[in-house]
């Protein structure tokens, strides 16, 4: 069984991983001088609510971390979804050929 511990650095790890993603994503959008402005618009959403979900997280275990846990999930896996998607969208319609 997961420790309170344990699954708290599981999603701090997860949520690292994701920001990492989108700042790789970003750099790369701005770079592309004929990216559209839509993707670079959708990236500062996905780091606003990335940032929302940090917000989220306990700086320590506690009680409230079950009542979290789960929401925080969803939220995370929600993003890196709608991420996917939205890059895979950018490469295939802006994307080099």
């Amino acid at each position: 069984m997961t420790t309170i511990k344990e699954s708290l650095q599981e999603l701090r790890e997860s949520l690292k991983e994701l920001e990492d993603r989108l700042a790789e994503k970003k750099t790369r959008i701005e770079a592309d001088a004929e990216a559209p402005a839509e993707g670079k618009a959708k990236i500062e959403a996905f780091e606003a609510k990335a940032a929302a979900m940090k917000a989220k997280l306990p700086a320590e275990e506690g009680s409230v971390w079950q009542a979290i846990k789960n929401e925080v999930n969803r939220d995370l896996n929600a993003l890196s979804q709608d991420l996917d998607h939205t890059v895979n969208y950018i490469d295939e319609h802006y994307g080099e050929k």
